[in-house]
């Protein structure tokens, strides 16, 4: 069976979908050789390198270029890994839905190239055979707001990496120190990751990491990794304001995008992980700080309960309960143990290798494939 990938996450800005669609590559190539899965990069960029395409061009091939290129490879099914799919009908369709945010928060809607993008992907995914979700909470969400067909929904979870373990030995700490050194990160840090939009609640985090720093001596750090994906202040606030309200503009490390080495680096220094997000589809960072052994702080909305279940601690997304949390991890060392050990359990009940051969049968199904 020929499959054909959406490749245009592969060469825009890091992102979830970016990390998805990689991983979901390199697993079903292990776990299923004989699909023969071919990436098809959009007409504007080659895979390997990072394109900022026009709105214009983004909807052009969303709408129709993938579908001529999948005709083009004689793919028996077309796989769209996000929110979108052709308008014209074409191979067999299976469509990701990683999450519904923009049907749930206003921000993320509010221009008119944001609406217009909406209405035709809320139409068009109805085409799909087989829908995609990587929660239970995402799966409730799809059939709730899109109104789509429970029978027509799976849910294949995602899954931290192999890169995402704590460190092995005296060589692997000290690697992590020297990257937290580099930053300029001096003492104990709580960390964050995987966007600064509006949805992340960083505003909260840095009140909450406010408050929890008054109650120790020496340095904390809060480090926020990552940048804004655009100008656009509606979905993505100015977080200094906040951070010189709160009087921590010096405890506050924002080092920009980071690599994937010096990512794993940061899960594996960090005292703590905390993220206060109000929606994920399925709060993917959150698993790979488990992964690592690190502490992790959750918020109890959407997916995160799911997949951070008895492998941290989940809180309400407000300063006050998740200062109090950050303050319980970062002075009970018993606490932080425990919880490191069974964030890491936790962690190894997801596997890429699972998630590729949910996708694999989802792909039979929609080619009537038995």
């Amino acid at each position: 069976m020929r499959v054909a990938v959406d490749g245009s996450s592969l060469v825009q800005t890091p992102s979830g979908t970016r990390t998805y669609v990689e991983a979901l590559v390199w697993a079903i190539g292990e776990v299923a050789p004989d699909i023969d899965l071919t990436v098809i990069p959009p007409g504007w960029a080659t895979i390997g390198g990072e394109a900022r395409p026009a709105r214009a061009e983004r909807l052009a091939w969303e709408v129709a270029g993938f579908r001529r290129a999948a005709i083009a490879a004689g793919a028996d099914v077309a796989h769209v890994p996000s929110f979108a799919a052709p308008v014209l009908a074409g191979p067999p369709l299976v469509v990701t839905i990683h999450d519904v945010i923009p049907l749930v928060m206003p921000e993320y809607r509010a221009t008119r190239a944001a609406r217009v993008r909406l209405a035709i992907a809320r139409r068009t995914v109805r085409r799909a055979r087989v829908v995609l979700v990587p929660s239970e909470s995402a799966r409730r969400d799809v059939e709730a707001i899109l109104g789509m067909p429970a029978d027509q929904i799976r849910v294949t979870p995602e899954a931290a990496g192999a890169e995402f373990r704590p460190a092995r030995d005296d060589a692997e700490r000290e690697a992590a120190r020297a990257v937290a050194r580099r930053l300029g990160i001096e003492g104990r840090f709580v960390f964050h990751c995987g966007g600064f939009d509006v949805r992340k609640n960083l505003g909260v985090l840095v009140e909450a990491f406010a408050i929890a720093r008054l109650q120790f001596e020496g340095p904390l750090c809060l480090v926020l990794a990552g940048a804004p994906h655009s100008d656009n202040p509606a979905v993505y606030p100015d977080l200094w304001p906040i951070i010189r309200a709160h009087g921590v503009s010096g405890a506050v490390i924002l080092p920009g995008r980071v690599s994937e080495g010096d990512k794993v680096a940061l899960y594996r220094g960090a005292s703590a992980y905390a993220t206060p997000s109000l929606y994920e589809g399925f709060g993917l960072t959150a698993l790979e700080a488990m992964a690592c052994g690190v502490p992790t702080v959750g918020s109890d909305r959407a997916s995160l309960p799911e997949v951070i279940g008895d492998g941290g601690l989940v809180v309400p997304p407000d300063a006050a309960a998740f200062a109090a949390a950050m303050v319980s991890v970062l002075s009970d060392p018993g606490l932080a143990a425990r919880l490191g050990a069974a964030g890491i359990v936790r962690a190894t009940t997801f596997s890429w290798q699972e998630t590729a051969r949910r996708t694999v049968a989802a792909y039979r199904e929609a080619a009537g494939i038995a």
